[in-house]
């Protein structure tokens, strides 16, 4: 399963940080790979290139196979908000095409 943690500062709307780890073990042998991972981590990556080199934000970006972490050191803003809230929205859909397989953990403070 893959599992996704989203952080929010204590005074904050807005996510701090957030990492996404596993594996769907969706393995499709028509496809010659695991949709749900693929599609998860384009989404997620494409997220995390948005946040450092879009919105240039000076955080720490960290990635290996099956791990990602992404720390903006309390410099979220309205437009990082937007960027994570629409990474959301995608892995939400993909948790509903594909149910069982991606948990979303929000928490505060």
């Amino acid at each position: 399963m893959i599992i996704v943690k989203l952080s929010y500062g204590k005074e904050s709307l807005f996510c701090d940080k957030f990492s996404v780890s596993g594996h769907a073990d969706a393995y499709s042998d028509s496809l010659g790979y695991d949709i749900v991972c693929a599609s998860v981590s384009a989404i997620v990556l494409t997220t995390a290139l948005g946040l450092r080199d879009v919105l240039k934000i000076n955080g720490q970006f960290d990635s290996d196979i099956g791990i990602l972490k992404v720390d903006l050191n309390k410099k979220s803003t309205k437009e990082s908000e937007i960027i994570i809230q629409t990474m959301l929205e995608g892995l939400r859909e993909i948790s509903r095409q594909y149910p069982g397989r991606i948990k979303l953990i929000e928490s505060r403070g």
